[in-house]
């Protein structure tokens, strides 16, 4: 993965010991995914309500042209299957443009502790299990496992993280000055690492990559184009900060 804190990191088994459940922000980007998210709304509605009543979910679409991720809420009646769940919308279609999404989610995350995934990246019962009941250290980022929708154990997500909201902004949040590229999300985890401890929970995720639209189709990655990130890294001043919350958005109602 080329970046400190990947699979570097030591492998940890959480202690689900929590006597009060804690409540967790669950924030997905959308791109064009309205088969998978319709999906993913179909799996989280399955989770046992003890668990998923301490789930809060904020969905950005990142100004998806075609099909909004709105109309899958509403032809789900999604907003009645969550304590809380909450949309907005990117009001420019900027390539790559999850880094925004991902602040914006963050932003307005009401709970302490958040998670963050992509699309094709699916939350088990289990592992929502352990994040409402697993004793967690707010001074360490924490990230996940990962096996095939097979079950065949792959590598850890590089981009799939969860921390406490304030440490998530210690970071710095992404730096939106690079939306418009692939391949940017090893920039971040270099400050996470720069910033307290990583460790990787033993706990799955699921991948699904490419199942139906789970997976951005409309962008090509690692184009030429792309390897500006390098430079533009390279050329931060003195006394640098991520560009947050810089592209307009609004919140949809539902």
């Amino acid at each position: 993965m080329g970046a400190p804190g990947c699979d570097d990191a030591p492998v940890v088994t959480i202690d689900r010991g929590t006597a009060r459940l804690r409540s967790v922000t669950l924030i997905l980007p959308y791109y064009e995914n309205p088969r998978f998210f319709a999906r993913q709304i179909r799996h989280l509605s399955t989770i046992d309500w003890e668990y998923l009543s301490h789930l809060r979910l904020i969905v950005v679409d990142d100004g998806s042209p075609r099909n909004p991720a709105v109309n899958v809420i509403e032809t789900f009646g999604a907003k009645k299957k969550f304590s809380s769940l909450k949309l907005f919308r990117i009001e420019q279609d900027v390539r790559w443009n999850w880094l925004a999404a991902r602040n914006i989610g963050a932003h307005y995350a009401d709970t302490q502790w958040i998670m963050m995934t992509d699309m094709d990246h699916v939350l088990h019962e289990n592992v929502l299990q352990t994040l409402v009941c697993g004793k967690f250290d707010e001074n360490k980022i924490y990230r996940f496992s990962r096996c095939e929708s097979t079950m065949a154990k792959i590598h850890p997500h590089p981009n799939s993280w969860f921390m406490t909201r304030a440490m998530f902004w210690k970071v710095g949040g992404y730096d939106e000055a690079l939306s418009g590229h692939y391949g940017t999300d090893g920039e971040y985890r270099r400050r996470c690492a720069a910033t307290a401890k990583i460790e990787i929970m033993t706990d799955e995720l699921v991948r699904h990559e490419y199942v139906m639209d789970s997976s951005t189709l409309d962008y090509k990655r690692k184009q030429p184009e792309d390897a500006r990130v390098k430079q533009m890294i390279r050329s931060r001043g003195r006394g640098w900060k991520p560009m947050t919350l810089s592209f307009p958005y609004h919140e949809v109602e539902l």
